[in-house]
Parts: C-alpha cells; structure tokens; sequence
C-alpha cells in the first residue's frame, strides 16, 4: 500500500516533470502484448532501489558496443549498475523516486536505447495507467517519464496475477528508444513492484538448511552420547 506521504511525493515529483517538460517532453508510449509472463502475485510493499538484485540493464550507443549488467544493492534502499563509460542508479521508493543516468566526463558515448528487464530479478514494472491501481495488489504506478528527452518507451512482456489474464498495467520489460541520442546525464521516473517470490529461499538453500539443521542434532545428540 503507498502512505498518503508517498502519494503526496509522487504527485509533486510528476506535477514538476509536468511543468519542466511542457516545450520539451516528447515522449511516445508504445505496448507489445505478445509474451505474457505469470506470476503468483505481489509482496504488497513498495519497492526501492536494493530490492531490484539481478535486473538485467542493457545500454546501447550509437559510437560504443552495447553493454548488459545485472542489477546488484549498494546500500540500504539504493541500487544501481556500473558500466564502462556510463552508470544507472535508484536510491529510495521508485514510486516518484529518481532513476539517475551518469557518463562518464571523458567516456564521449551517446546512448540510443536503455533496455530495464526485470524478469530475471523479480521485479515488474507498474504504468500509471490512467491512475488507477489496475492489477490487484499494485497500487498506483507511474510510467517512465523526463521532461528533457524526447523518446518511444515500449512495455513488453506483460505480466498476470496467477490465473487472472493481464490488466494492462504490470510488465517485465521497459525499452526506451531514445529519438535524438543522448550524451548527458539525465534523470527520470519508472515505477516498480516486487514479484512475491523476491526473498524467498531457493528449494536448494532450503535444502541445504535443513540438512545443516539435521547435522547440527546428530551432533548434539552425539556429544551427549546418543546413538
């Protein structure tokens, strides 16, 4: 569930790309609905920067070959991605927190495309979807937006709650085509929930729990001379 504080950041945060991007935004939002993915549902937390471990982002450059990194925390709310050249990093809510984009001062690359897939890492993005919750459990979403750039922003990859069919507001993957390249930093919004599977133990680390848990008896019962 988002506090009324939450909502009350993200309403700010959007009213001023709003406003700074009333002569500049040019963006174009586009839905590709030919892969769905299913999920068993929502953890119903919001999501910040360290919850997205394992993200793949992918940078491609108009003067540079494309590069792939797995997301991984930085700290206690923050996350990010380290490439040759460039950085991607989130700290805080993604519901109206800021994703930064950094280059490098000497790298001299011009990104064209920013490909966020969340699937491997668990994570989904939420659109604002004409600000209503859509997906059970989601909440409210906000879209990928910047005032300064001018872009086509594709969602792919849709994803469903167990056997309900997709709404329309959740997906795995976030492509960003940047129509101009762009050679400087920049900041922008996308919203993310959490797969409800993100933190729980993998079927072979339970495994190796209870065998350790096992061990830790047979050894106790051995100490005090049970056989």
């Amino acid at each position: 569930m988002r506090t009324n504080q939450q909502l009350i950041v993200a309403a700010v945060t959007s009213a001023l790309l709003t406003l700074a991007g009333t002569t500049h935004a040019a963006i174009n939002y586009v839905t590709d609905t030919t892969n769905t993915s299913v999920i068993p549902g929502l953890t119903g937390f919001a999501t910040n920067g360290a919850m997205m471990d394992n993200m793949s982002v992918t940078a491609f450059f108009s003067n540079s070959p494309s590069q792939t990194l797995a997301w991984a925390d930085t700290g206690a709310t923050s996350g990010g991605v380290s490439g040759s050249g460039w950085a991607l990093s989130m700290s805080g809510d993604t519901f109206g927190g800021l994703w930064n984009f950094a280059f490098s001062p000497t790298a001299g690359l011009s990104l064209t495309q920013l490909v966020l897939s969340g699937n491997s890492g668990l994570t989904v993005f939420d659109r604002t979807f004409d600000n209503t919750t859509g997906t059970p459990g989601s909440a409210l979403g906000m879209d990928f937006s910047d005032p300064n750039i001018n872009a086509t922003v594709t969602y792919s990859d849709q994803v469903a709650i167990g056997a309900a069919a997709p709404v329309g507001d959740l997906w795995h993957t976030v492509t960003v085509a940047f129509t101009d390249g762009i050679r400087s930093d920049f900041s922008f919004v996308q919203d993310t929930d959490n797969d409800s599977r993100y933190g729980v133990p993998e079927p072979a680390s339970i495994g190796l729990l209870g065998l350790a848990l096992a061990g830790l008896g047979w050894s106790r019962r051995y100490r005090n001379g049970a056989k």
